[in-house]
């Protein structure tokens, strides 16, 4: 689904809506199923060429040019425009660096969520889970990065998840609502879905 941008054409083709990138693919739905099967292949190599050390935003941007690197010359740069997806408005680009800082200080303080169990661990993975998701600090990719990361956080804690045993539309919903402060939908399907 489509952002809603500002300006609604930044780093797109003339008169169109797609992303300018590495192989010229004028074609949205073409350009959406190359850089899935790409994106999918890196995702995997990441969780096993990638160790989870000094992480901070820096990391965080790095995964997202080892995924995007091949398909967009900004990725791992933090975009420009402010962005909106549904009625939910992400954090505005100016604050991204500001606002990054804060959340990967706050999980280094806490040890990575090393240190928490039970609904403890659940609420603080579910805190960390929707301050990623409002800090959106990426023009494409950032579902994709922030699944990427929150799995390699969990794996280095000897714990899992698989996002694709998660009902996407449900998981949608359910960060929707979070949005709100309703995150006791988030609660539940994390609770069902870290093993």
């Amino acid at each position: 689904m489509a952002y809603s941008l500002d300006p609604l054409q930044d780093g797109c083709y003339e008169n169109s809506s797609v992303l300018i990138n590495k192989f010229d693919i004028r074609d949205e739905k073409e350009l959406g199923m190359m850089e899935r099967n790409l994106t999918s292949y890196l995702m995997a190599q990441a969780t096993i060429e990638i160790p989870f050390k000094k992480v901070d935003f820096e990391f965080y941007k790095y995964l997202h040019e080892y995924i995007f690197g091949e398909i967009y010359d900004w990725a791992g740069t933090i975009r420009r425009v402010n962005m909106s997806k549904m009625g939910t408005r992400f954090c505005p680009a100016e604050k991204i660096e500001e606002r990054a800082k804060i959340i990967f200080d706050g999980l280094k303080a806490h040890n990575y969520l090393k240190d928490f169990i039970g609904e403890e661990f659940v609420n603080e993975f579910v805190d960390l889970y929707c301050a990623l998701n409002y800090l959106h600090p990426f023009r494409e990719g950032n579902g994709r990065i922030q699944r990427l990361f929150l799995l390699m956080l969990l794996r280095d804690m000897g714990k899992n998840i698989d996002f694709k045993n998660i009902d996407k539309d449900l998981l949608m919903i359910a960060t929707i609502k979070s949005v709100s402060g309703d995150v006791f939908m988030l609660r539940n399907i994390f609770k069902e879905h870290i093993t």
